[in-house]
């Protein structure tokens, strides 16, 4: 590895030299004895485990008073072993472990001496308020596994020396403002499992190093500034389980590489500038447990092979330019909780298998081309949620089953061909809150029912024969096309109102009509303000663009 680096980078090994030299003069000045190790405090600080204390007490005096106070068990003369936050190594009484997770403490990391702390295995500073850069005498920290410098307010860049950090298993830096580019050297680091750098300002390419790290379990560089092509080298890494590199600005094509990742459960490439066909390796990745690759440039087609993806939870393409048929085998994913194809090409009907997802919360198919009848089978989705077929191209009725759908909270048909009456177990579904059907050839039932008293929305207008469904609603056409709708919208919601008023006064005359009966709100109404209240209401449309927005976790996040 040294010969290799001494090659490459001959600048960097030269830097490692004197770094390491360093170190060792320091712990020349600092032997170990020991002899040192008695009862006697005076004894024991000049012993190799004073040395760390009176380090870490040295860095105490540099940050803020309420750290200090904070700190305040870390005084020289009393067993360093017993502080708060520090782990030992009992038979020598070296300072093992550094954790001081969450403890709200603010300041540096220049003043402390990590030359001081040869036997330090974990160091652990997430979540606090720690600012300026990362020093490169972190490299002295030979031993080190474990580095969680995350959630603070880091700046600068990685310093390269991190590469000297061989047996790192663990590697956190995420949710700082780190910029600058990965580092080469990152490569060295072999032993590591876990790289997370996600929510930084690093900017440049993924190094093709990285391919080193065949350990690596996990890697998430999302929510960075990261330009150029996925490495191919990405997929030498066979212990990979998780791949996140969401919100950059990656191009390029989805690498048939990763197809080697036969452990991956998580692959997240959503909201970068990726194009062309998904690879049909990705579709043999049987433990894939969530895919998202939605917000970018990717066309091509679903093939029948996602049917092999039978641990899918969460399938998420939105916003690309896929094309074709939904295919048939999509009803295989059995397991499958959350799907959203919305605002692509696709084309076709949605195929009777979609039935067998008994599991889903989400549906949400809205601004494509889809055409044909809502299938019945669409009723069978007892766990779903949100219900979202808008701005395509359905014909036909809207399916009874859909008053199978208890859990339902949002309805979303608008902006299609959908004809005759609102059946009406769509007024059963008592957890409704948000209805939206208009721009159809609906007419209203008078026996259907809105019964459950909650707060709705409710767009129940007629079709437009301007309606434009083959992309995201554009709100100020919409409210041209329906400015003049307006004042016949007043009226409907003063109708609506006064119904509303109507029944909590009779309610309150006679308790027992509260028990008895539900509340009952005439779609018919209501009708008279749908098409008019697409333009007036959009802001639940907005409100539908900010539940489509993903989940990093994601991610994670």
């Amino acid at each position: 590895m040294t010969s290799f680096l001494s090659k490459t980078h001959p600048n960097q090994f030269f830097s490692f030299q004197i770094l390491l030299l360093f170190c060792i003069i320091l712990s020349l000045v600092f032997p170990f004895d020991s002899t040192a190790f008695s009862s006697s405090a005076t004894e024991k600080e000049v012993g190799e485990d004073g040395m760390e204390a009176a380090a870490l007490v040295a860095w105490k005096a540099s940050l803020d008073n309420q750290s200090q106070s904070l700190l305040s068990s870390w005084v020289v003369g009393s067993n360093h072993c017993d502080w708060i936050g520090v782990g030992c190594k009992m038979a020598k009484r070296v300072i093992t472990h550094i954790d001081l997770k969450s403890y709200g403490l603010k300041g540096t990391l220049s003043n402390l001496n990590f030359s001081s702390l040869p036997h330090l295995l974990s160091l652990d500073l997430e979540n606090n308020s720690f600012y300026g850069t990362i020093p490169s005498r972190i490299g002295c920290l030979s031993r080190l596994t474990n580095l969680s410098l995350s959630a603070n307010s880091l700046f600068g860049s990685i310093p390269p020396v991190m590469g000297q950090l061989s047996n790192l298993k663990t590697l956190e830096l995420h949710q700082n403002q780190i910029g600058g580019s990965i580092p080469h050297e990152i490569g060295f680091l072999i032993s590591l499992t876990k790289l997370n750098l996600y929510s930084n300002n690093l900017t440049g390419t993924i190094p093709t190093s990285i391919g080193n790290l065949v350990n690596l379990t996990t890697i998430d560089l999302g929510g960075n500034h990261l330009s150029g092509s996925i490495p191919q080298e990405v997929g030498m890494l066979r212990s990979l389980v998780d791949l996140q590199l969401s919100m950059n600005n990656l191009i390029g094509t989805i690498p048939a590489s990763i197809g080697n990742l036969v452990n991956l459960a998580t692959l997240f490439l959503w909201e970068n500038h990726l194009s062309g066909a998904i690879p049909e390796e990705v579709w043999a990745l049987r433990s894939l447990v969530d895919l998202d690759l939605s917000m970018n440039n990717l066309m091509g087609t679903i093939p029948a092979s996602i049917g092999n993806l039978i641990n899918l939870t969460t399938f998420c393409l939105w916003r690309n330019q896929l094309s074709g048929a939904i295919p048939e085998e999509v009803g295989m994913l059995r397991s499958l909780i959350d799907l959203r194809l919305f605002t692509n090409n696709l084309m076709g009907t949605i195929p009777a298998s979609i039935g067998n997802l008994v599991n889903l919360n989400t549906l949400d198919l809205g601004g494509n081309h889809l055409s044909g009848s809502i299938p019945q089978e669409v009723g069978m989705l007892r766990s779903l949620i949100d219900l979202r077929l808008s701005r395509n191209n359905f014909t036909g009725t809207i399916p009874a089953s859909i008053g199978n759908l208890v859990n339902l909270t949002t309805l979303y048909l608008h902006t299609n061909h959908l004809s005759g009456a609102i059946p009406k177990e769509v007024g059963l579904l008592r957890s409704l809150v948000d209805l939206q059907l208009s721009i159809n050839d609906l007419t209203a039932s008078t026996t259907t029912t809105m019964s459950d008293g909650k707060h709705h929305h409710h767009h129940l207008g007629h079709h437009h024969k301007e309606e434009d469904n083959n992309g995201p609603v554009d709100y100020a056409k919409e409210a041209k096309h329906h400015k003049h709708q307006e004042h016949l919208a007043e009226l409907g919601a003063v109708a609506a109102g006064a119904f509303a008023l109507h029944e909590k006064h009779k309610a309150k005359k006679d308790p027992e009509h509260a028990h008895k009966h539900r509340v009952e709100e005439e779609i018919a109404v209501v009708v008279a303000a749908g098409s008019a209240g697409f333009a007036i209401h959009e802001h639940h449309e907005k409100k539908a663009a900010k539940h489509h927005e993903p989940h990093h976790g994601h991610h994670h996040h």
